[in-house]
């Protein structure tokens, strides 16, 4: 009986003195996750690109050129002929980023695409039926200096871009005008601008790829064309704009 009594006794003290005593254990600390850090696009880079450019050229007037060079007098009116120019072009690129207020990024770039986009056509020389002239050209580069600004969704950065660009171009007009070969011969140095957009995708805090379309006009420009064979020279007015896509790798720094 006393036996039984105790043991019930005891039962009832630890029902009740239980949950008293588990709450002043101590209780041992829960971590939260790590949170990942969103990636900033402040810094610099440097880089390369490789793409397609596709050029148009108006020039004005290479049969006047020719004609009056070799045949004086017997040219009239103006003539106007269309060079589209195709090729490959590669570079490089190097740029500074500022990510702000806080997902908006401004930058500025410089970037130079050279290669070989080359475009030619033909033009009939009235004065003399049958003969023609081929007017070629040739783009060698293409610098520019563009400021940039864009929205970062974390790693990707959806921007637009615009500024200063420069072209280097080679110019010919050659053929055979009343028997006499000619090659007429230009060089030209222009400044115009450019205005693009793309998309840039930093795969990961170093390395970033981006897919980038731009547009270059250059205006018109007058281009001294002259044969030293024959020894005659002539301005050939050129308008020339021209479109680009280019692929580019950046290695990023500052991070």
């Amino acid at each position: 009986m006393n036996k039984r009594f105790f043991l019930g006794v005891a039962g009832l003290v630890i029902a009740i003195a239980g949950p008293a005593v588990a709450a002043d254990l101590p209780v041992a600390p829960v971590k939260a996750a790590p949170v990942a850090a969103r990636f900033s696009w402040t810094g610099c880079y440097l880089g390369a690109h490789v793409g397609g450019a596709w050029e148009r050229k108006d020039a004005t007037d290479p049969v006047l050129l020719v004609q009056e060079g070799l045949l004086p007098g017997n040219t009239v009116g103006t003539t106007t002929v269309r060079v589209n120019s195709t090729g490959p072009m590669y570079g490089g690129q190097i740029g500074c980023d500022y990510q702000f207020a806080p997902s908006w990024v401004v930058g500025v770039e410089g970037a130079v695409s050279a290669g070989a986009l080359r475009g030619s056509t033909v033009v009939p020389l009235p004065a003399n039926a049958g003969d023609t002239a081929n007017v070629t050209v040739r783009t060698d580069f293409i610098p520019s200096l563009t400021g940039r600004l864009g929205y970062a969704f974390d790693q990707w950065l959806f921007y637009g871009r615009g500024g200063v660009a420069w072209t280097n171009d080679k110019y010919s007009v050659t053929g055979v005008f009343t028997g006499i070969p000619f090659d007429a011969e230009g060089l030209g140095m222009r400044t115009g601008w450019t205005a693009g957009a793309g998309v840039e995708w930093a795969f990961t805090n170093d390395w970033s790829a981006r897919l980038e379309y731009d547009y270059y006009d250059f205006g018109h420009s007058n281009v001294l064309m002259s044969d030293a064979t024959n020894g005659f020279a002539s301005i050939v007015t050129f308008r020339q704009s021209a479109q680009m896509v280019k692929l580019g790798l950046n290695f990023r720094v500052g991070q």
